[in-house]
Order: structure tokens, then sequence, then C-alpha cells
């Protein structure tokens, strides 16, 4: 937040036709990302691999281990307090088939345990059962529209299908870089924050549309090829300027 602030923004930088890319602003995310990055300890990645590189580091073994134990301690507080602001993941996007929102709605027991659900707008104006839908447990509706979008994801042919149109957005786009981040996106997903992961819901999903039998999840038009811009990692220089 204070970077956002203030207006410090990454480092801009030229690529290699000649294009200027200006500088992105500072998030939670590319935070991470900088404090991640094994290249920095003299490391470099093959695949799923880090290995030792000619490049010699540039901070202490010391140093990332402390860093990485902060993180550890303050994501388990940071989560924490995160969810306790009741995040809805489908808040705005889901509706019944008679084209009508359903709304986040909780109730907090005796014991503290908190139920979360969505229900028929239609229910709460009219009368019980006027839209045909019960009140709807929010984790199995989301689990059950995070599992169509995880399945998507995962298709062997989506990287073929998508980088094309992509890559008429960002030539500078490297199909083995992009295929790793959708991988780990897929693979880190329950430890992002609920923040982030409504964020990318809402970059691919236009729509939630459920009826008594049935759920539709249909996806924004470009919706993949955004995520896939978003996922495009920086180079290396541009990440070590920025941590400096």
């Amino acid at each position: 937040k204070e970077l956002k602030l203030d207006g410090v923004t990454s480092k801009a930088w030229t690529t290699q036709d000649g294009r200027t890319r200006d500088g992105r602003p500072i998030d939670k995310g590319h935070i991470y990302k900088l404090l991640s990055n094994r290249t920095y300890l003299g490391e470099l990645r093959h695949k799923d691999q880090w290995y030792q590189a000619e490049h010699p580091p540039i901070i202490s073994r010391e140093l990332w281990d402390s860093v990485h134990a902060i993180l550890e301690t303050n994501g388990r507080v940071r989560g924490n307090t995160t969810r306790a602001k009741v995040p809805y993941l489908l808040k705005g996007i889901v509706f019944g088939n008679d084209g009508r929102a359903l709304s986040p709605w909780h109730t907090t027991k005796k014991n503290g345990r908190r139920y979360r659900y969505y229900v028929p707008q239609r229910d709460a104006k009219e009368h019980a059962g006027a839209s045909g839908l019960p009140r709807l447990p929010a984790a199995e509706l989301e689990s059950a529209v995070l599992d169509q979008l995880r399945a998507i994801l995962r298709a062997p042919n989506l990287l073929g299908d998508m980088l094309p149109q992509a890559i008429k957005l960002d030539p500078t786009l490297d199909e083995a870089k992009i295929a790793v981040a959708m991988t780990r996106l897929d693979a880190i997903w329950d430890q992002l924050f609920p923040a982030e992961q409504t964020r990318i819901v809402k970059l691919l999903v236009e729509k939630v549309i459920v009826s008594p039998n049935d759920l539709e999840v249909r996806l924004r038009a470009n919706g993949i090829e955004r995520l896939v811009l978003e996922l495009r990692p920086e180079p290396v220089e541009q990440q070590a300027e920025a941590m400096a």
C-alpha cells in the first residue's frame, strides 16, 4: 500500500524489437515473486528443478532462509485476517436460471462457527422457494466452479489453442515459461489470499448460472489470454533492479 501511495512502480524496460514497457504498480504478487526468486541465490531453473548457475548470488543463504521463515509465519496471520472478512469468491457473478442474482449471506452459530451461503434474491424479496433454488452452501458452489476452471486450465491443448491470440497481444511471450506459470498457479491456488483468488476467477468468468439440476460457467472472451498475460514472467534484470 505504501509503495502504491508513493507511486513506486517496477522499472520500465525496452523489448528486443524496440518497444517500451512501462513499469507496473508493485503489488503483493510482485513482491512475493521477488522474494521467491531463487535466481538471487545464484541458481537457475530447468523445468521444475533449480540448479547452481555460473552467476554469483546477490543475497546470502542465511538471508533467504530468514525471509522465508518470516513469510511462512506472516502468511498464516495474514490468511486468518483475510478470511475473517468473509470472502465470497462468486460475489456479483452468480445468478439463478431466472437471471436474478444470488446474494452472499452468512450466519454465525453460538460456537463461533460461520456458515456461508448464496441466497436467491428472488426468495429474499418474494418468499422462500420462489426461485426454485435452495439456499446454496458457498463452499460447495465455489468448489464446483473451481473444479470446472481447473479442468479447463489443465486441458492438454489449452496453450496451443490460446497462445497465438495471447502472442498477438504480447509477441515477447515464452510458451515454456507460460506453461510453467499455469502449472504453478494450479499448484499454489489454495495458498493464495481470497482476494487474489477472487480477482483471478473474475478475470476468467463472466457469469455462473445455477439451475436446480445444473451449473453453467460462462468464460469471458479472451479471459484465459488475459490471465496468461498476467502470469508472464518479468525479465530477471527488471526484478533485481526493482528489489534493489
